[in-house]
């Protein structure tokens, strides 16, 4: 046993070469996940309402922007693949239109903004947690181009496995986010208090003022020189339609998952308040799981794109198989934390603006803990073997099981248990975990059959492009 993880830790593929890339973006997606719990825990301190509020709103906003996200994200599979391929001239245009994809979403996000309103008043959240959820919503989708930019300028570093970069720029827009937070969300330092609306603000402040440090890093001269980032920015017909053709597929995927799940939790919401409030206390607990796992998908992904670039599958399903061993470690030590001690992990969120309701918010919470038990082995896997399909042009198929199973598997049978039924929350969670099932079963048959490997995302010069299949 001894020789064997001495053997995999070494090899090509292996525990270490797949750290290396991962670390950065683990860390990153770790920090992300500290800002949003921190976040969530003023926003519980300031008021239930603007914590229940919180919730339903960033996920519609993020519903809405992760297609054009999406795209702009799989800029990180040109890179990483055109880098396997040795083809560095190539990674500066891929990034810019990237970017072309952010400005279109920047342009999209607002005209959602008028109809907030009515959107919210459909749902059908109390009218207290509807006005904060409009605040919300609104101001997000003002900045969502900001957020769109940030993601299409990190696939330049993690498409090269070189992430440091944006562990320091995602550590640099927390440190302010949650700086903002302070003052805004409460009026401290003479600022006005704002709630929510503060909340909303400094989200949109800190990712602008990241992505101005990111163009100048991008843009800079040592840069230009290896990758063209300066001079690149012309519009490219064709590799803007090859972008199209392999991300176009990867947003949507994106886009009905994150949907799906958003349509859930809004029916959630229609339960009561307390089931809301709970259901978001135990997302954001989850988050300091999940987004670092998500950090190792994506270095999956990345990895799979080089070894596809290439043309060494062999090596992108040892990294598959790698990632899932590790997710599998830390997946154990979080159920156990789950399980032994999830009334100090609801501590922070659980205050007085609950009043009479916390006996009962804290038993709903931790029962709804113990369901993330099963739930982060599955997403998990999910993540892991869609990151090697997506990383090797697979994207198609991606998005055509979750175009499928968020309907069926997911929003009918919650819609069927909420709204027909009258079931309570906990039984509304089985929906999740149902759903959860049903696409991991599908996406490691997928990854099982190996179809993945002959899909070609670059044109490597010396054969033709094979069609996704």
């Amino acid at each position: 046993m001894k020789g064997w993880f001495k053997e995999r830790w070494r090899e090509p593929g292996g525990y270490r070469q797949l750290l290396i890339v991962a670390i950065p973006l683990i860390l990153s997606m770790g920090s992300h996940s500290v800002l949003v719990f921190i976040d969530r825990i003023f926003l519980a301190h300031y008021s239930s309402d603007a914590l229940a509020a919180a919730q339903p709103a960033g996920m519609l906003n993020f519903s809405i922007l992760c297609f054009f996200l999406g795209v702009a994200m799989y800029t990180s599979t040109f890179v990483a693949q055109y880098t396997g391929a040795k083809q560095p001239g190539n990674v500066g245009p891929s990034v810019w239109h990237g970017i072309y994809v952010a400005i279109a979403g920047g342009l999209v996000l607002p005209l959602f903004s008028p109809f907030a309103e009515e959107i919210f008043a459909f749902i059908g959240h109390s009218p207290s947690v509807q006005k904060d959820e409009v605040v919300f919503f609104r101001i997000l989708n003002f900045g969502a181009f900001f957020f769109l930019a940030n993601g299409a300028f990190s696939c330049f570093y993690s498409g090269r496995g070189k992430s440091w970069t944006i562990v320091w720029m995602n550590l640099s827009m927390a440190c302010l986010n949650i700086l903002l937070d302070y003052l805004l969300i409460f009026g401290h330092a003479g600022f006005p208090q704002m709630g929510i609306k503060g909340a909303a603000i400094a989200t949109v402040a800190s990712s602008g003022a990241i992505m101005v440090a990111y163009a100048l890093l991008f843009c800079s001269r040592k840069n230009d020189a290896q990758f063209q980032t300066r001079s690149s920015w012309i519009f490219n017909l064709d590799l803007f339609k090859r972008m199209i053709r392999f991300g176009a597929p990867s947003g949507a995927h994106f886009f009905l998952d994150l949907t799906g799940f958003t349509i859930f939790i809004l029916l959630i919401g229609r339960i009561g308040v307390l089931e809301q409030a709970a259901s978001n206390i135990v997302l954001s607990i989850n988050l300091l799981s999940l987004l670092p796992m998500i950090g190792l998908g994506i270095a999956t992904s990345i990895m799979v794109g080089q070894f596809q670039g290439a043309r060494e599958s062999h090596l992108a399903n040892r990294t598959t198989l790698s990632a899932l061993h590790m997710a599998f470690v830390h997946n154990t030590a979080i159920a156990l934390l789950y399980w032994l001690i999830p009334d100090i992990l609801i501590s922070p969120f659980i205050t007085e603006t609950f009043r009479l309701q916390l006996p009962e918010l804290e038993e709903t919470t931790i029962e709804l803990l113990r369901f993330f038990i099963v739930i982060i082995y599955l997403d998990s896997a999910i993540i892991m073997t869609g990151g090697t399909l997506k990383g090797s042009g697979d994207t198609r198929f991606v998005m055509g099981v979750l175009a499928v199973t968020s309907v069926f598997c997911l929003i009918l049978p919650s819609y069927i248990l909420i709204e027909v039924l009258n079931q309570p929350v906990h039984i509304a969670w089985f929906s999740a975990i149902a759903n959860l099932s049903v696409v991991c079963l599908l996406f490691v048959a997928r990854y099982r059959s190996g179809k993945w490997k002959a899909i070609e995302v670059i044109d490597h010069g010396d054969s033709p492009s094979s069609a996704a299949l």
